[in-house]
């Protein structure tokens, strides 16, 4: 038998920058099922019924990200559905009221509950989707369950959330950071970070809704900040730089070169682009799939 090649050892080989990647879901349900049960697609999961199915087929047809969620020893102490970036957390009395409230909330309506004030942070485990998330995510989530502050850090582990090749794959809301690339030995650093209300930038994947370049500059700037003991000053970013026709139509070696502010300094930041092969996740590798995608990359950074 061949042995099992991972999509995200392979990923590491070819060098490919898990910056840049941090777009997180607006909006997000989190529905307590039990791991064992997980199925994909996740509304094909073991013990749902057609009607709850349907419901979130029908959420996720409208962009909702719709995950199952688990906590190992715990399935039971779960809540039944929470709702993010607004953690209103609710069980509910009938099958019937969990699904008119998943319904609801696709529609923009949340349903009553009770506010959660910790930070949530969803692990991907999925070994269903993928053999990494299962491999590298359990491990990861392991570790932050076992030395977490339960009153501060709300901990699952979840279904896909994307980023296979970059796992372990972490969510947390109400933030909608990114991370990727997470491991168990990052765990205390990470958890830290978090508690003081900062990004652990080792395994931050961007920040969310800005363009691959603008993510990937600014979080050399932030890194360069921390590393020069200026991570408490705020940084503007010049992305007048930016091409016009939009920086998803680049050709191999084009360059960006981009500015930004922090404090009194300032930093020249060039990005280059670079062709990759893509293989997202580890059937995609199985099958001598994929495609070969441009990403930006860090080119020069420079203080003046």
């Amino acid at each position: 038998m061949a042995q099992h090649v991972f999509c995200r050892d392979l990923c590491l080989e070819r060098g490919e920058p898990h910056e840049g990647t941090g777009n997180a879901p607006q909006r997000a349900l989190l529905l307590a099922w039990p791991r064992g049960k997980w199925r994909s697609p996740r509304w094909d999961s073991v013990d749902m019924s057609p009607a709850l199915a349907a419901a979130i087929h029908r959420a996720s047809q409208t962009g909702l990200h719709v995950a199952l969620v688990d906590r190992v020893g715990e399935s039971g102490g779960l809540p039944q559905l929470m709702a993010q970036p607004e953690a209103i957390r609710a069980d509910f009395a009938s099958e019937d009221a969990l699904i008119a409230a998943i319904d609801g909330y696709a529609a923009g309506t949340v349903f009553a509950g009770t506010h959660d004030p910790r930070l949530t942070i969803l692990v991907c485990t999925d070994s269903r989707r993928d053999a990494c998330c299962a491999r590298y995510g359990f491990s990861t989530y392991k570790a932050l369950v076992e030395i977490a502050d339960a009153s501060r850090f709300h901990i699952v582990q979840s279904t896909h959330i994307g980023g296979c090749r970059f796992a372990a794959s972490l969510l947390v809301f109400p933030h909608r950071q990114r991370y990727g690339r997470m491991t168990a030995g990052q765990v205390p650093a990470f958890l830290e970070a978090l508690g003081r209300g900062q990004i652990f930038l080792p395994a931050y994947k961007g920040r969310t809704d800005a363009p691959e370049p603008i993510q990937v500059a600014e979080l050399a700037a932030l890194r360069w900040a921390h590393d020069h003991a200026l991570a408490a000053e705020p940084i503007a970013l010049d992305a007048t730089g930016l091409p016009h026709k939009g920086a998803d139509h680049a050709r191999p070696g084009d360059v960006i070169a981009l500015s930004a502010r922090i404090g009194t300094r300032r930093l020249d930041i060039a990005l280059r682009a670079q062709t990759f092969h893509i293989q997202g996740n580890c059937g995609i590798v199985a099958d001598n799939g994929g495609t070969h995608d441009i990403r930006w990359c860090l080119d020069r950074l420079e203080a003046v």
